[in-house]
């Protein structure tokens, strides 16, 4: 089902565009920067809440904090396969300090 943007005024792209750089937002601070009192702010609010434009609330963690990146999972094809290929791409890939893990699926080498 797609949400036809029109509908959206200013003030309500404003106030999404608050919402995403900082979701704790209070409605009288989220009001005094679009010029509104609590009351149209929340009414608006609930409104976006209820047509879907709002999906989620969610909590961006600091992954370096956490000691934590993101996991990729990849392909990879040799143009020559051999034993001496394979080795020599897991030394320089497990070599990358991003690297964590590597795999050899195939059951070729």
């Amino acid at each position: 089902m797609a949400i036809a943007l029109d509908r959206l005024d200013e003030t309500d792209i404003k106030i999404l565009r608050l919402l995403q750089q900082n979701a704790r937002l209070t409605l009288k601070e989220i009001g005094a920067q679009v010029n509104l009192s609590s009351t149209p702010v929340y009414e608006r609010f609930r409104r976006l809440e209820r047509e879907g434009y709002i999906k989620a609330y969610v909590t961006v963690l600091d992954e370096e904090k956490l000691n934590m990146g993101f996991t990729v999972y990849c392909s990879v094809t040799l143009k020559q396969q051999n034993k001496a290929n394979a080795k020599e791409f897991a030394d320089v890939i497990m070599g990358l300090q991003e690297v964590t893990e590597c795999y050899n699926i195939s059951g070729r080498f």
